[in-house]
């Protein structure tokens, strides 16, 4: 009898220890949607936070953060138009960061857009900012995002995190005392290193990376 009872144990023993051990880990989630996590295609596209660059329309992108707060168009102290869409704050990740999209469009179809608006502000630099008319920002749906600038509300991205995650730019232009831009232009990202202040994470692809982000 007792043998029968330590045949019982050892068999219900081993069969506790193969299920340990055969049984289905759970599976630790990967964080996504990371400023580091950029994924390269070819020269002329990439993805960050999902979306991507020179094909994501802003209404495709609208439906992926979940809101839009609004679109305007710019003119720098140069003459070069740019066209802006604000989705404020979002949550990608684990951080909460605010997303900017550039919209890709013609110079003449931008200059023609400074007669659809409500409102017009000269900044400090000397550039102007134009409100659109809300039809005219409905007109925008279908404009592709060529640029996205991420500005996030964690405060530890600073010099040492954005040197571990993205490794030594290729080259630095010192801003002010405490300001430098990083520049990567093998990821298509320039970054805004602030020591005293919020950092700016600037992604476009390879290809436009000169044109676009490059030190003009």
């Amino acid at each position: 009898m007792k043998l029968a009872l330590i045949i019982v144990a050892s068999v219900t023993l081993l069969g506790l220890i193969l299920m340990f051990f055969t049984a289905d880990k759970p599976v630790t989630q990967q964080a996504v949607n990371l400023p580091w996590q950029i994924n390269l295609d070819d020269p002329e596209h990439s993805e960050v936070f999902g979306i991507e660059l020179n094909k994501t329309t802003l209404e495709q992108a609208r439906q992926h953060f979940g809101k839009l707060e609004g679109i305007g168009l710019y003119r720098d102290p140069e003459g070069h138009y740019s066209l802006e869409a604000y989705f404020g704050k979002v949550t990608l990740g684990p951080f909460s960061a605010r997303i900017i999209a550039n919209l890709a469009a013609p110079q003449a179809a931008l200059e023609e857009l400074t007669g659809h608006t409500v409102k017009r502000v000269k900044t400090d630099d000397g550039s102007l900012r134009w409100t659109l008319t809300e039809q005219k920002q409905a007109e925008q749906g279908l404009r592709q995002i060529q640029s996205l600038t991420y500005i996030p509300g964690y405060s530890g991205m600073d010099a040492d995190f954005i040197e571990q995650r993205f490794g030594l730019p290729s080259r630095r232009k010192a801003i002010d005392e405490t300001t430098e831009l990083w520049f990567y232009p093998e990821l298509g990202l320039r970054v805004m290193v602030d020591s005293e202040g919020k950092e700016m994470f600037e992604y476009t692809v390879p290809a436009q990376f000169e044109m676009i982000l490059g030190d003009r």
